[in-house]
């Protein structure tokens, strides 16, 4: 996996789950993207999404793959995307 260029920033923001945003037609609701980070050591970030598992919010496989914070010796990113309602509080993961 490169760390350089595009190829980093877009393996890193795209969903894990190969997921697409879902569509919308004109008499449907508008969805936003919502992305949720974890920034931590390695096993920070393992404990977290093991947590966010065990509560039911997450699966592990919807995470993005661990990726080094440019700068940051030591720590690591992961992002889950979901996608909500405009204009409620619905929200999904597809």
């Amino acid at each position: 996996m490169k760390l350089d260029g595009n190829l980093y920033t877009e393996e890193f923001l795209s969903d894990s789950t190969g997921s697409v945003r879902p569509n919308s037609d004109a008499g449907e609701p508008e969805w936003e993207k919502v992305d949720l980070t974890i920034v931590s050591s390695r096993e920070g970030v393992m404990a977290e999404i093991r947590k966010f598992y065990v509560m039911g919010f997450a699966h592990v496989d919807e995470w993005s793959p661990l990726m080094p914070v440019p700068n940051l010796p030591g720590r690591f990113m992961t992002i889950l995307t979901r996608y909500r309602k405009l204009g409620t509080t619905e929200s999904s993961t597809r």
